[in-house]
């Protein structure tokens, strides 16, 4: 019972941090640009502050782990949520809007170390992959919750970010009851393992370049479907579908165990890029958009997932630490890509943005060797 308390509490947490804190930012971004204008690139410029944010909140956090036990930073992921929304809710300008994601995008980068220490503390070795990847597919709740919210609520972006920020403050509670204060026993300090653990290099280049691949549908996705004449119910809609397809990678651990790490890992690559080729080949709604997003969400989630358990694997003594570096990587692609997505469709054209992204998960799919992915259990 004790490790089911601490499954659903791990899931909220992560639906809270990814899928209301991080990701509902690019379903709102058409909105918001309609109420406070500014221009694509700065667009860009303001998702990269919660991606920056993210890679300054995942470093932080296992020293905060370290220190105090996991639960200190997954109380600090909740709160800065509940703050970072709530700053969002009463933005007038580009900048508090800048203020409100960095402080936000804290939220997310706290959240997976520490929940990753946790269940390293508190689960049992065999479990472990099974219990990080359910936790992980919070991301798919969130979305889905906040795509509900966002369409149905009256108020608009403004009144759902209040309501995001309510939960958010709500979610502190079980994080504070349920999760160990105790220190983790990690041998090797942060940068130790960095460096020193070889099997983590390679994967954090990869998760350095998928990052920058999926800042394209996260960061723009909707402004793009929207180019397309797309109403705004069809694109709730489709990011919903999204997140929901996300759900799939709760099972990234087992499906693992029966063929291969790096079967999983080729398979959410090529999602990636699926829905950014049909994105950019398309002149109207088509229905095959609901498939090619259902996979784009399916993947990235998928994706995340195999950085997850790789990363515990790959320093088992500091679970933190490793999934800290894969997901900073992660995280910094975010930033990189934003930026170049928002710079190429300004001066070319969104097309040419999606072809030019879609061409890099194709090509890490070649990008590992067998033995690469494929962590002991």
């Amino acid at each position: 019972m004790k490790n089911a308390w601490l499954g659903l509490t791990g899931f909220t947490l992560i639906a809270v941090s990814y899928g209301m804190a991080r990701f509902a930012w690019g379903l709102m971004l058409p909105d918001v640009m309609r109420d406070i204008a500014f221009t694509p690139r700065l667009a860009g410029i303001l998702s990269g502050c919660s991606f920056i944010a993210y890679c300054i909140a995942i470093l932080v956090a296992p020293l905060l782990s370290a220190f105090a036990g996991p639960r200190l930073p997954a109380l600090m992921s909740s709160l800065s949520a509940a703050f970072g929304l709530l700053i969002i809710a009463v933005a007038g300008s580009q900048w508090l809007l800048g203020l409100g994601l960095f402080i936000a995008g804290m939220s997310a980068g706290l959240a997976s170390p520490a929940l990753a220490a946790a269940v390293s503390q508190a689960i049992a070795h065999r479990q472990q992959p099974i219990m990080n990847t359910l936790i992980n597919a919070g991301t798919s709740a969130g979305i889905i919750l906040s795509v509900a919210v966002l369409s149905w609520l009256p108020g608009g972006w403004r009144m759902s970010c209040l309501l995001f920020a309510f939960l958010a403050l709500l979610c502190a509670f079980p994080v504070w009851h349920i999760l160990p204060k105790d220190k983790p026993l990690a041998r090797y300090g942060f940068f130790h393992v960095i460096l020193h653990q070889r099997a983590l290099h390679r994967m954090m280049a990869i998760a350095f370049f998928s990052g920058i691949v999926s800042a394209a549908w996260w960061s723009f996705g909707p402004a793009l479907l929207l180019r397309l004449g797309i109403k705004p119910d069809i694109i709730s809609l489709l990011w919903m579908t999204a997140g929901a397809a996300g759900i799939t990678g709760a099972l990234t651990g087992p499906l693992a165990k029966i063929i291969g790490m790096n079967r999983v890992y080729q398979f959410s690559q090529c999602c990636l890029a699926f829905p950014l080729l049909l994105i950019a080949f398309s002149q109207h709604f088509t229905w095959w958009l609901v498939p090619a997003v259902a996979l784009g969400g399916a993947g990235y989630v998928t994706l995340s997932g195999v950085l997850l358990v790789w990363g515990v694997s790959a320093s088992e003594n500091s679970p933190a630490v490793g999934v800290s570096g894969l997901f900073f990587m992660l995280a910094a692609g975010q930033v990189v890509g934003s930026m170049i997505f928002g710079q190429i469709y300004a001066m070319t054209s969104g097309e040419t943005a999606l072809l030019i992204f879609a061409t890099l998960p194709l090509l890490l799919v070649f990008a590992v060797r067998s033995k690469d992915l494929n962590p002991t259990y």
